[in-house]
């Protein structure tokens, strides 16, 4: 007496269904690990600009408008451009084996030496609003990087520019600030509209390059 073997195996309902729970998973999960990605970057800027907020508020007198004045000086392999300065009339580049300095340098390059389809300097995206407190006011301090007031009486607000998302040239800088100042601060993307307390010292996300682009 033969008997008939039964073979078993997926239906192509039961596939098709397996395919859609991986692809409800993939949504949910990559968004999140860009998310997380991105932060980590993040903590380079972060920890960057609480070094140069320290060298510049252990001056006593107003030091000259050159980033490094303080002696602040970030690792190589940065993402991030440096400025006291929007624009940058003169940085330190480091598309080189050796940086290379100059005397009046008021911003540092971007590392592309490194990461070499990241521009020179980034971009910077200022605020949308910024009130700041009395004494920062009354110096001129507004939303461009730089150094404000008098030889004995002075404010001073940095940026941090760069990309974490890897797409340097199709999006906008990631963009932090650190300022001497107590502030409302209205960041400029993802626009709210409303102003945040931000204390001296403490880095502000201005323009978050994963969540706008």
């Amino acid at each position: 007496m033969s008997t008939r073997r039964r073979h078993s195996g997926f239906t192509l309902i039961e596939l098709m269904i397996v395919v859609a729970i991986i692809g409800i998973l993939a949504a949910i999960a990559i968004p999140n690990f860009v998310r997380f990605q991105a932060r980590a970057r993040q903590s380079e800027v972060n920890t960057n600009l609480k070094s140069l907020f320290t060298g510049l508020r252990t001056q006593q007198r107003m030091p000259p408008p050159t980033i490094r004045s303080t002696g602040f000086a970030p690792e190589r392999g940065n993402r991030y451009s440096y400025h006291l300065e929007d624009n940058c009339s003169s940085f330190e580049d480091r598309s080189g084996v050796d940086a290379v300095q100059n005397n009046y340098d008021t911003c540092i390059g971007a590392d592309t030496f490194k990461f070499n389809s990241f521009p020179a300097v980034f971009t910077v995206e200022t605020l949308a609003g910024a009130t700041w407190n009395t004494k920062a006011t009354m110096n001129g301090m507004a939303v461009s990087a730089g150094i404000y007031g008098g030889v004995d009486d002075w404010d001073f607000l940095a940026y941090g520019a760069g990309d974490v998302d890897n797409t340097p040239h199709n999006d906008k800088a990631d963009t932090w600030l650190i300022s001497s100042s107590d502030g409302q601060l209205i960041v400029t993307c993802p626009a709210t509209g409303v102003s945040e307390h931000v204390s001296a010292g403490e880095p502000f996300n201005v323009y978050n390059d994963v969540s706008c682009d």
